[in-house]
């Protein structure tokens, strides 16, 4: 209860800060008239929305008068289609999608509430995963599957940029990974070992984090400290599906605790070698109760008395993640070769199934001079499982979970600025950390549209 006292507050006190903010700077005064006609850019005057940018274009002149209005609608779709010929606990195929739907209202537009948006998110999902039908190792190979293969609702976000874009303020159903433990690299892959975040805290703390297309009630904050660096802060309700929460409409609080957030961060154009650079550094702390990962409530072995597992209260971690231009194209300044690593520990390996975290990539973008907006990567991550839960199950005489691994080389075609296509294989390396299985080849195709 005292917990989720503080959180509220928390969410509370930015949410009104956001409003109070805002409503204060909401009748600037207007500039003089200098009699001159008004100045506005090429880019000012294009419409938002074209048929060169969206497969359904601006729906007759509707969709940018709905954005003019202050209403911005977007629709996507994923499919991630694979299979294993090699490897695995057998050799399977399956296909599965996800829709998503995004409704972004400009209240600066419609209540004249300054630099203020409400996010609503949608997300429909279909589909068998590969890992869980066939391959049998601990991360999915596609990262669309997980969160529940239905419909569901995800974010409802307010957000108020304020002093410039100084601060940001967030509140509402919020998922962690938006904000926290993320990179704007970690899509260019399938697996789901690095899209859309590393997982290892799911592992640590299960059911106590969301990422998409799950959300929380939660609070967020941002200072932008200088031109390059920044820190930010984040509460969340630490028990996100709060009993049954199957499509995201379960509006209550849980009752395991909350979870917080926090990051600092260094971003540069003219990092190493004149090159764009981000280098940050966070961590989490969860006040609720998690199973040891051995030992059951009478402090015996798990595997072999088939107890629940003893509690432990709080959970803790902290990671690393950098990011690094490396080489610039001539033509294309802006694009080239980009690389990151992301190291992500848990320290306390009684509660921690997965203690110690690491990926990385390489994505290069215009590889090919005579297709420049394709991206090509390689990546990989690396779960190492706990020391603890291994001597438990050594002494049980189960099979031992020690590490696994995943090696991911893709190309995205850009067919057109609305349609990608991604061929990409995976080498999976002791799946679930187990030598009892075979390590697989998956073979896939990511497509993306956006509508």
């Amino acid at each position: 209860m005292k917990d989720r006292s503080l959180f509220l507050v928390l969410v509370g006190t930015l949410l009104c800060c956001a409003v109070a903010v805002s409503s204060f700077a909401a009748c600037p005064t207007c500039p003089p008239d200098s009699g001159a006609p008004e100045a506005q850019s090429t880019a000012q005057l294009a419409p938002k929305y074209d048929q060169e940018h969206y497969l359904t274009g601006d729906w007759f002149g509707l969709r940018n008068k709905l954005y003019d209005w202050g209403l911005e609608i977007g629709i996507g779709y994923t499919t991630e289609p694979a299979g294993n010929p090699v490897g695995g606990l057998e050799h399977g195929f399956t296909y599965l999608h996800n829709f998503g739907f995004d409704v972004r209202l400009d209240l600066e537009k419609i209540f004249r509430l300054p630099e203020t948006t409400f996010l609503v998110t949608i997300s429909q999902r279909s589909g068998r995963g590969l890992t869980q039908d066939a391959i049998g190792n601990a991360i999915s190979v596609q990262q669309i599957f997980g969160g529940g293969q239905t419909y569901r609702l995800v974010q409802m976000r307010l957000e108020s940029h304020l002093f410039e874009d100084q601060l940001t303020l967030a509140a509402g159903r919020l998922t962690t990974t938006s904000d926290f433990l993320s990179s704007p690299f970690y899509c260019s892959f399938v697996t789901n070992g690095i899209c859309g975040q590393p997982p290892a805290p799911f592992f640590n703390m299960p059911d106590g984090i969301t990422a998409y297309p799950a959300a929380t009630w939660g609070a967020l904050a941002r200072i932008e400290t200088s031109k390059q660096t920044y820190m930010q802060f984040g509460a969340y309700d630490g028990d996100p599906n709060n009993g049954d929460d199957t499509h995201g409409a379960n509006f209550g609080f849980g009752h395991n605790g909350v979870l917080f957030f926090g990051e600092v961060g260094y971003k540069t154009k003219i990092g190493l070698w004149s090159m764009p650079s981000r280098y940050s550094f966070g961590g989490y702390y969860h006040t609720g109760d998690f199973p040891d990962v051995a030992e059951d409530s009478l402090g015996q072995n798990i595997f072999l008395s088939g107890r629940a597992a003893r509690e432990h209260s709080g959970q803790e971690g902290f990671y690393l993640l950098f990011e690094q231009m490396l080489h610039r194209n001539a033509s294309r300044p802006e694009t080239g070769l980009n690389a990151f690593v992301t190291f992500v520990v848990s320290p306390d390996e009684d509660k921690s199934t997965i203690p110690y975290y690491l990926n990385g990539g390489l994505i290069y973008e215009g590889l090919f001079p005579f297709r420049p907006n394709d991206k090509t990567a390689l990546g990989f991550y690396s779960g190492w499982f706990s020391d603890r839960l291994r001597n438990a199950q050594r002494f049980a005489h189960r099979a031992v979970q020690t590490n696994e691994s995943n090696i991911e080389l893709n190309h995205q075609i850009q067919l057109t600025p609305w349609f990608y296509l991604r061929p990409n294989l995976q080498c999976v390396i002791r799946p679930n950390g187990l030598n009892v299985i075979e390590n697989a080849l998956a073979l896939g195709v990511e497509a993306g549209i956006t509508f």
